[in-house]
């Protein structure tokens, strides 16, 4: 049986409402983001940045999304699984037993370069 990966994606598009405050697999809310700067420091996003004057969304669209040179994708893909291994018991109950094949094919498609994403510079989680 192929091992394929999920649809992870998250919803922080009003932060001040519960609605838009999720973490999404395959279409389905699977866990509610209680506090979003800990969620975006995950991907290296700080509070100097937004001290700065920097918006979290821009952060990640400049470092991972629109990045020309290499595709970050798998970075985002493993920081998220990471994010809810720690701080959701939902994810773990439903999604336990694949986070392991998860995490080992979203390293397979890193790039071979030395390429690194903010949050591996900070920590090398998706460096494996």
């Amino acid at each position: 049986m192929k091992n394929t990966l999920p649809n992870i994606s998250y919803n922080l598009s009003n932060p001040c409402n519960e609605k838009y405050r999720y973490i999404e697999i395959n279409g389905e809310p699977i866990h509610w983001i209680e506090d979003p700067d800990k969620f975006y420091a995950i991907f290296g996003f700080t509070q100097d940045m937004r001290q700065a004057g920097m918006l979290p969304e821009e952060f990640i669209w400049g470092e991972y999304r629109n990045n020309r040179q290499f595709d970050f994708t798998a970075c985002m893909q493993t920081q998220i699984i990471e994010y809810l291994r720690v701080h959701s018991h939902k994810f773990l109950q439903k999604y336990g037993s694949q986070c392991e094949k998860w995490l080992a094919t979203l390293a397979q498609l890193r790039t071979s370069t030395n390429a690194a994403c903010p949050a591996c510079k900070m920590k090398p989680v998706c460096s494996n």
